[in-house]
Formats: C-alpha cells, structure tokens, sequence
C-alpha cells in the first residue's frame, strides 16, 4: 500500500513537473498555494472558516507532548538530511500523534502541517522532498501523504517534508490537530526551531 502510495507520487511529479525519481531537478523553492483538505466523511466534515483559522495558537517545545481535540502530539525532532540542491535544503519532522477517540482517521503534511518564516511566509510541503525520502529513508520509518491514525492508537514516524533556503534556521513548525475533521483549523500548535534545533537522520532511518 505504501509502496503504490510513493509510485503515484512518482508518477504525478513527472508528468506535471517533468523531474524524474532520479533526478530533483534545478526547480527552486516557492511558496506552496493553500492546501486541500484530506479525504473525510461528510458528516464529520466542518465547514471552512478562514477568520478563524489558526487564531487558537498553542506554543510547543520539541520532545514535549501537547494534547488539544482528543490528540496527544509531539514534535520529536527536526531533521536535515543533509541534501544541498540549488542553494536549497529539505527539512522533515519527526512526530508521535496519538488518537484519543474510537475512530482511525488521515492526516497529511500538506493539509496539517505548514513551515512560517520569520516575514510570515507559510512553506507547505512539496512531492520532490518526498520522493528523496522515499529512496533515501526506511519504509518503516518513513511515511508518504496521507498517513493513517488508528483509532485509540498511537502513529509514529518520519513526515514531510519541506523546502528552504539553505541559510534558514529560524522558522516555526506549525500544526493543525484536525482530528476526524480536516477542516478544523482552529487551533495551531507551533514551535519555534533554531539552527541549535535542526538534527542529522539517525542512521537507523536510511536505506
């Protein structure tokens, strides 16, 4: 399942950006459009209300769990695989999300999670930081978009990722507990990252 997964991203990345899995391309960052919401049933869909959005705003530290909407979540670590391409860097994250309620879900990096630069620029994942991670990182350690949370049950692993300017160590992780709701943005849980907070991969995570 993970596998087809990562080969229709794949194949997605070549024909609407022409790159190959081989090749990440001389493409530099941009700033990702608004991200659509994971798939959820229409009766635990809410209705989107941007004037809300994010005002709820939690401050988080790395290694410390914070609980909001029946999830417990931490941001175990900030990672920098070390790939230099055209002055860019790909960051990822490291988190354990646990599922307080009786109901699995999905929850992805483009629809839960967003990188805010100091100017308040928002970076939303992009599909070549995942295909390199899909050559590079364990599949039991790495897990493409969307990721399943099983119901009163715990998810753990590698996640992302994103695009940054090579010189950028200051920036905020930033995420939304959606829950079963994608839409529910009202609260965001943010942690501030300096370069002290950015880590290598342990080589246990790499093929």
């Amino acid at each position: 399942m993970k596998k087809n997964r990562l080969y229709a991203l794949i194949l997605a990345a070549v024909v609407t950006t022409s790159v190959s899995a081989g090749c990440l391309g001389r493409k530099k960052s941009t700033t990702s459009s608004e991200p659509r919401p994971t798939r959820a049933a229409d009766d635990e869909r809410s209705q989107v209300d941007l004037s809300s959005m994010g005002s709820n705003v939690i401050n988080g530290e790395i290694g410390t769990m914070v609980s909001e909407n029946d999830t417990d979540f931490t941001l175990n670590a900030v990672i920098d695989p070390g790939l230099r391409d055209d002055s860019a860097k790909f960051i990822y994250f490291d988190i354990t999300l646990r599922n307080n309620t009786d109901k699995e879900y999905e929850l992805s990096t483009l629809n839960n999670f967003y990188i805010e630069l100091p100017a308040g620029t928002k970076l939303y994942s992009e599909v070549r930081t995942q295909l390199y991670a899909g050559n590079h990182f364990k599949d039991d350690k790495y897990f493409v978009d969307p990721f399943t949370i099983p119901s009163n049950g715990q998810f753990s692993g590698i996640i992302g990722g994103f695009i940054l300017n090579e010189d950028m160590n200051d920036f905020n992780v930033c995420f939304f507990p959606t829950g079963k709701d994608p839409n529910n943005k009202t609260t965001v849980i943010k942690y501030k990252i300096t370069a002290d907070n950015i880590t290598a991969p342990d080589a246990e995570v790499l093929k």
